[in-house]
Formats: C-alpha cells, structure tokens, sequence
C-alpha cells in the first residue's frame, strides 16, 4: 500500500519510450539472428504501463495490433481507461491489476514490456515476471525487461543509503522528496567523492520521480548481468540481446563455425565483462522462451535486412572526402563523433528525410547520391562503412526498424489547413500528458504549442490559427504582431510536421 500510494503522489511521467516500439525490438533482434514477429499485426502486453503514455501510442500506429496494459495503482489505470474512451480506440485496454495474479486465460503476447518494474518490486514478484514472461510469450516471441545493474550502482550505494537514513519517516511522498533535496545540499558539502557529486549534481536537475523511485523507495535492487542470466534459465527463458544503447559490443574471438547454443556461455561471460569494464547502471534486456531458437552476439552483416532512421544535426561544414571526426547532435542534446565519410553521408540522407526510414539499399544509394551532388569522387571502403555504422546503430546515433513499418499518413508539409491526428490533439488537450511523435519520442511543447495543437483539425488555415493565438494570449496579457504570431506558428507547424504529427488526409 505504501508503494502505491508512493507512486499515486508522485508517479512516473508516462512517456513514450522509443526502445519498446516492438518494430525496433524486432531489428534488435534481427541483428542477434532471431526472428520475432510482424510487429503491425502483434499482440502487445506491457506490465506497469502506469496511464498507458507508452502503450497507446503503439496500439495508434499500429491499428492490427492488440494492446494490453496492467498497472497495479487504480488511480493511474482509469486515467489510461478514460483517455482510452475519448479517443475511441478499440485495439486497447488498461486493466487495473496485479502482475503477480494475471489470469490464465489472458493468451500469448508476440511483445511483453516490462520497463522500470524488476528492480523496484520484492523478489517474490521479480519471479512472478519471468514466469509472465515464460506462460504468456508467443513461440518466437520477446519480451523487454530493464532493470539496474550492480556494476554501476555499487559505488552509488552510499547516496541512497545516506538520503534513505536521513529523510526515514517523513512522508507522504512529496514531503520527503523536499527533505531528500535538503539532504542533498548537504552532502554536496560533507563530501569530496567526485562520482557521488556529479550523481548529486544531476539528481537536483532530474525530475521528482526519478528521485524518489530511485533513491527512496523500499525496493531498489541492482542486479548483476550474471544472476539475471541465472534467473531466466531458472524460468525457461533465455538472453536474446540488449535494447539499449551500447558503448561497445561482444566480438567473441575464434567463434567462426559455432552454432549458437555453443557460443551461449562465452557470450553472457562477455556482457558481464562488459558491465564491469564500463560501469554499466542499467539495462533494456530483450528475452525469448528457451525452446525459440538461440540468438548470437549481434551480427554487422544483418544489417542489410533493416531500415534506419535519425534525427540529427552537425553545426560544422561537412567533409565528405576525408575521414575527420565531427560532431552530430541529437534532440537530446548527445553529441556523436563521426569520422567515417559514408557514415557521414548516411547520417545526412536519414535526417534529411525524418521521420521516415531508409532500407538498407536505399541508404546506400542516397549516399552515393549525396557525393554526387557534392562532388566527391574516388575509392571508399564499404567494409568499413559497414563497421562505422554498425557502432552507430549499437549506440543508437541511429535507430533501426523493419523495412515497411513507417506510417503512410505522415504529412510532408503543414498545408493550407494544417490537420494533426487525433492522438496529438488529444494528448496536448489532456492535463499530464505528453504529446509523442510518429517515432515515439516526446514532444517539448510549451503551453501555446499545446494550444495550437489543439487547434489542428483542418478546419483552420494559418490566418484564422493567427486569431486564435492571439485571443489565447490576450487571455494571459501577452501581445504580438501578427507578423511575430504567423512567423512562431510556421515554426511550430513544421516542428509537428517533422515528428510525424500532421497528417495527409489525403492519403
């Protein structure tokens, strides 16, 4: 009771988490040589959707699809059961419900989500998720479930006992989420640790939730890769690969000619070592049941089976000619270096063309064409390419799909009457919501952008959206020029245009 009462306070923003979209979970596992299922056509469960900001969107792009959400706070559930009901989809359904009491009769799922649930419940329902997993997955299906890592959170163990043993017994949530920002003043001074000051630094900008779920909360139970890997065998599941972004993955040595149940041990050996090497804190694991064919290390020549998007940007003069490092930025503000001069040309087509995606073959040719409109001539090394951009989909620079899994609808351009889904508009009408674009991302928009979003149902051309902005800041006091007012929506519009957001009703 504690825990939900926790989470009704001060719950979890629910957002669109671009790594669960099931069409990049099969690419993931497409490059690990495993074969998951059509995921336009799939059966999605996702355990602890909170008020479905995750699921729904999923079960919108893919309107085949058959959704499930389970989320154990009643107050969170009918939130998602209501915005279910206005927006009158009929391919999902949140059930307020304890994932440790699922009914038999629930079916099998092609794609379970299980995000920020492992870690933070008793061992008893850590048990009780695998064997979700291992009743409810299709034969060839997978299931995503993160969870924190011991590697990483060893030497981080001193801050949540300090702001545990400091702030015991202040409640309800927000109030103790206030002392444990005091708490941190004060161990910013006590201590000279420079691992445990930056955490602290970055945990007085992140927000509310991620400090109490993480830090205040009862449960909070790293685990190491290897008892992890020891617990699905346990459950009659098996590793299938990693969803997150990767600093470096396995290359296993003198592995030519193994199947891959011979490579399965010298394999989790390596991720292990990898978690130690870097210090990993967390991670996205994809599984399969132990009776679906064993995956492998991921594998660069399966990349020619998939599709790639990006959205990114190089403030620098582009070099196509020569390998020099520079610098692309995404949305998030990560900066990736860059040195390979097709990899370059590549990163420039994809976000040239976002949010679509490029097949394999049709990337290279956009690369090439690329060149050829700059100029560049001579010899490249298409090895390398390879190798570069295999790195770039490992550290999600790049994000890879199936080919024909983009949406059709997408507009190319606002129009004369700019029309946004049925989805954004509602998300941006909806308190607490967070409006998500066609490749699942969330959306940063202030109060007018949420208006104005509101107002993009085609009936509307740019002037009369003028008016209404202007009456909606009249409200607050606020006056600008039309001239000011048409040049800030012109660039909201394409902003939408560019998540995906606005559609063609034409097509």
């Amino acid at each position: 009771m504690d825990t939900l009462a926790s989470y009704d306070e001060l719950p979890y923003d629910s957002l669109p988490l671009p790594e669960t979209q099931p069409d990049f979970l099969a690419a993931v596992a497409k490059l690990h040589g495993f074969d998951s299922p059509d995921p336009s056509r799939a059966r999605i469960l996702e355990l602890g959707c909170a008020q479905g900001g995750n699921l729904i969107p999923l079960a919108w792009r893919w309107p085949e699809s058959d959704c499930v959400g389970v989320e154990l706070s009643r107050v969170q559930a009918e939130a998602g059961a209501a915005f279910i009901k206005r927006l009158g989809l009929p391919n999902v359904c949140i059930v307020h419900g304890d994932l440790a009491a699922l009914p038999d009769d629930l079916g099998t799922f092609d794609y379970i989500i299980a995000h920020g649930v492992f870690s933070w419940v008793p061992p008893a329902v850590q048990r009780a998720l695998l064997e979700v997993c291992r009743r409810h997955l299709s034969p060839q299906g997978v299931a995503y479930v993160s969870f924190n890592v011991a590697a990483g959170w060893t030497a981080l163990q001193p801050l949540r006992e300090a702001l545990l043993a400091r702030t015991a017994g202040v409640a309800p949530a927000p109030q103790r989420y206030a002392a444990a920002r005091a708490v941190l003043d004060q161990l910013s001074r006590e201590w000279d640790d420079p691992a445990l000051l930056d955490e602290i630094a970055y945990l007085k900008t992140a927000a509310p939730s991620y400090l109490f779920h993480e830090y205040l909360t009862d449960c909070n139970a790293p685990m190491p890769f290897g008892e992890f890997a020891a617990q699905l065998d346990t459950h009659g599941l098996r590793y299938v690969g990693e969803a997150g972004p990767r600093r470096a993955v396995v290359e296993l040595e003198d592995a030519w000619g193994l199947i891959p149940e011979s490579m399965a041990e010298r394999w989790l050996d390596a991720e292990r070592a990898l978690d130690d090497t870097f210090a990993t804190r967390f991670r996205r694991a994809l599984i399969a049941r132990a009776d679906a064919p064993c995956a492998q290390p991921p594998q660069p020549d399966a990349l020619s089976e998939l599709a790639f998007y990006a959205d990114l940007a190089c403030d620098e003069e582009l070099d196509l000619e020569h390998d020099s490092e520079q610098g692309f930025v995404n949305p998030a503000g990560n900066t990736f270096i860059v040195a390979d001069v097709l990899a370059k040309a590549a990163l420039i087509a994809l976000s040239s063309v976002y949010p679509r995606a490029l097949n394999y073959p049709d990337l290279i040719a956009a690369i090439h064409a690329l060149r050829d409109e700059f100029g560049v001539t001579g010899d490249v090394d298409a090895a390398c390419f390879k190798h570069a951009w295999f790195s770039l989909v490992s550290s999600h620079c790049v994000m890879s799909t199936l080919p024909g899994q983009t949406a059709t609808a997408a507009a190319d351009e606002p129009g004369s009457h700019p029309h946004a889904h049925a989805l954004a508009r509602l998300q941006a009408a909806t308190p607490g919501w967070v409006v998500s674009g066609m490749r699942h991302v969330a959306i940063d928009l202030d109060a007018p952008a949420r208006a104005l979003l509101q107002w993009l149902d085609g009936s509307r051309d740019q002037s009369a959206l003028i008016e209404a902005m202007q009456a909606y800041l009249a409200a607050s006091n606020i006056v600008l020029s039309p001239e000011h007012l048409a040049q800030r929506i012109d660039q909201q519009l394409w902003q939408l245009v560019r998540q995906g957001v606005c559609i063609d009703a034409g097509k």
